[in-house]
């Protein structure tokens, strides 16, 4: 069997018209259109989990709700996942956009050296191939390799090797282009899957 694949999609969806992280994790660009990442993360995950499928992988959605539900039971949730399964024989996947009107892409794994930090590395060096016009923002300095380091809670308090993914950013106009639109969406998922399959392959 190879990996376990857990998904997440960061914050809340939409329930009944009403944004579920409002009025955080949201950009109002003042033209009419309102960027939700909540939204365009689940898009994402839903893509993901169905090319998955198609592929033959085994993937977990972590979050199967438009409800923001709270770090903490997320967290349990793939900590009892990853025991299951055997927590190096998991990788969890979390899917967000960034903010802070900059442009680009970025990984973050935790801090120090671990596991986490050869996942990030093989899908930096894969999404610069298939990515080549998309700005990478990198962190070599504190350990020599492309992934920024911190401590978010999803990553901070589960046991398996994680990579968040912070695919351009939501305030940005050019960059909401890109994740609006639904062939780019699709583009990025089954970059995700292919990553996947090869990290399959590899036996990392």
């Amino acid at each position: 069997m190879g990996k376990i694949y857990l998904i997440d999609s960061g914050h809340g969806g939409m329930l009944n018209g009403a944004y579920q992280t409002a009025p955080d994790k949201m950009f109002n660009f003042g033209n009419g259109t309102i960027a939700y990442e909540g939204v365009t993360n689940r898009i994402v995950k839903d893509y993901v989990l169905k090319y998955g499928v198609q592929s033959g992988l085994k993937l977990i959605d972590v979050c199967p709700s438009v409800l923001d539900i709270p770090l903490e039971p997320r967290a349990d949730l793939i900590n009892i996942l990853a025991k299951n399964y055997g927590a190096n024989n998991c990788l969890l996947i979390s899917l967000h956009s960034n903010a802070g009107k900059g442009t680009g892409f970025e990984i973050f794994t935790t801090k120090g050296e671990t596991l986490s930090d050869k996942y990030a590395t093989l899908f930096f060096q894969r999404f610069k191939e298939k990515f080549p016009k998309i700005h990478l923002r990198t962190d070599y300095v504190t350990d020599n390799d492309s992934d920024k380091e911190a401590e978010f809670y999803i990553q901070r308090k589960t046991i398996c090797p994680s990579i968040l993914l912070e695919w351009l950013f939501f305030d940005n106009w050019n960059d909401y282009q890109i994740i609006r639109n639904e062939l780019e969406q699709m583009k990025y998922a089954k970059f995700i899957i292919d990553y996947c399959l090869e990290v399959n392959k590899l036996q990392i």
